[in-house]
């Protein structure tokens, strides 16, 4: 867990009409403190609605007017709020309550009841305002159209009943306004404009900072080890070699793949290319920002876990130097903190700037990193739980292509032959190639 972790419960409140990116936000917010070891949970008002009232419900049934659908609706967002401060009153430390909660009169009640119920908690009203048809449009059919409430429907019949149902809300929404006393921050148009009022405290701010690097633009991210070096070779743990033969070799066959991918100048000049301050890692990128003609960045937030009085050291020797350091880290690699060194959870707490940097990226981005780094970086964009960052598979001389979308993540993962350059897709265990981020469920694509 996470050093910063205090008695304080935080609620994040989401507020908006419906296709403006609520729930993209809420599930965002719950991967990344989630990643950063907080115990947090989403309560989507929607499927509380699905579980009691069915998926059959049509754009009457949010129509204000219908006094029985709307005493349903508010009965449903009651459900969910006294389960958020259940939760909160127990092991919970952050509770997004995802919904639209577009009147004053809601927000006033979900705001009284934190206050009245939950001990020590700040809330922070998150609102998502768009009037740009053609993101509204793109959401609806990306997300809309395939959740539960549609699923026996043709499309062109949903997004006429989707759109009906939002001029329901439009007719009763009220954004907020400073009158409510409440703290808020308001993204206009995914980020074109930002409001905030009376945020304070260090999580909040980080929240805000955070939310401040979201956007909705499709872009491939890509993560690779740098060339195999003389201590992978070796067995060997930390230094600074330089890449060995075949790690030369790898960065050239890298080079021609990127090339294959973005064939065009153009294309490759779009490429946000990132590595560590490490020999093994800036030999890799810039053998292969040779071949594409494109610049990198040196980062010292990327270099590879720092494994203190063990650095220079095999396995072997630590294990016989050091034997009370080597069964503790067998134990739990995930809190084991090196002599003089890092444990994961420092290296999460190091790379969260990157995580930034990415999010708020629109172009193609290029991570030629480290294992333990690239697990963190991979477990984010996956929802691994925390406890499994330390045991994920980064293969060596092998590429690894994300491309996130709304609610889930798509993977490819294809292994580069240093020697001949073969490529081969990795199909071990049908490696994920999506995760839906609403479920977690896995589904598996043959690619």
């Amino acid at each position: 867990m996470q050093d910063c972790h205090k008695s304080q419960k935080i609620a994040l409140c989401m507020v908006g009409l419906p296709a403006r990116g609520k729930t993209y936000i809420s599930r965002k917010l719950h991967r990344y403190l989630n990643w950063l070891g907080y115990n947090c949970k989403v309560f989507n008002i929607g499927n509380y609605r699905r579980e009691i009232c069915g998926t059959e419900c049509d754009k009457s049934f949010f129509d204000s007017k219908n006094e029985q659908a709307t005493k349903a609706r508010n009965e449903c967002a009651q459900m969910a709020l006294n389960d958020l401060i259940n939760y909160l009153n127990s092991d919970g430390e952050i509770a997004i309550f995802d919904g639209t909660n577009t009147t004053k009169e809601r927000r006033n009640m979900v705001q009284c009841s934190l206050l009245q119920q939950c001990q020590n908690v700040q809330t922070l009203w998150i609102e998502s305002i768009c009037d740009d048809a053609d993101v509204i449009q793109n959401n609806i059919r990306l997300t809309k159209l395939n959740n539960p409430d549609y699923v026996s429907m043709n499309p062109e019949d949903a997004t006429k009943d989707f759109l009906g149902r939002i001029k329901m809300y439009e007719e009763v929404y009220q954004k907020i306004d400073l009158d409510e006393n409440l703290s808020f921050i308001k993204l206009i148009n995914i980020g074109e404009d930002i409001q905030i009022h009376k945020v304070k405290g260090y999580l909040l701010s980080k929240i805000i900072s955070y939310l401040m690097n979201l956007h909705i633009y499709p872009r491939p991210i890509y993560l690779t080890r740098h060339g195999g070096s003389t201590f992978n070779q070796e067995n060997r743990v930390g230094g600074d070699c330089d890449l060995s033969q075949q790690g030369i070799q790898y960065s050239e066959q890298l080079g021609k793949f990127l090339l294959d991918e973005f064939p065009t100048q153009e294309q490759r000049n779009q490429i946000h290319c990132l590595t560590s301050t490490m020999k093994r890692a800036t030999h890799t990128a810039e053998i292969v920002c040779n071949i594409l003609k494109i610049n990198y960045l040196q980062l010292k937030t990327l270099d590879e876990i720092n494994v203190g009085i063990c650095d220079g050291l095999t396995y072997t020797q630590i294990a016989i130097q050091f034997p009370e350091d080597f069964a503790e880290r067998k134990v739990n690699k995930l809190t084991y903190r090196y002599p003089r060194g890092e444990s994961y959870l420092d290296l999460i707490s190091r790379i969260e700037p990157i995580i930034y940097e990415i999010e708020r990226s629109r172009e193609p981005v290029l991570v030629i990193g480290h294992q333990a780094i690239l697990r963190c970086l991979y477990a984010y964009f996956h929802r691994n739980e925390i406890s499994e960052v330390p045991q994920l598979e980064i293969p060596i001389h092998a590429i690894i292509k994300l491309t996130p979308a709304a609610y889930y993540c798509e993977e490819i993962r294809i292994k580069i032959d240093p020697e001949t350059g073969e490529r081969k897709q990795i199909e071990e265990d049908l490696q994920i190639a999506r995760i839906n981020m609403l479920t977690k469920k896995k589904s598996y694509i043959l690619l």
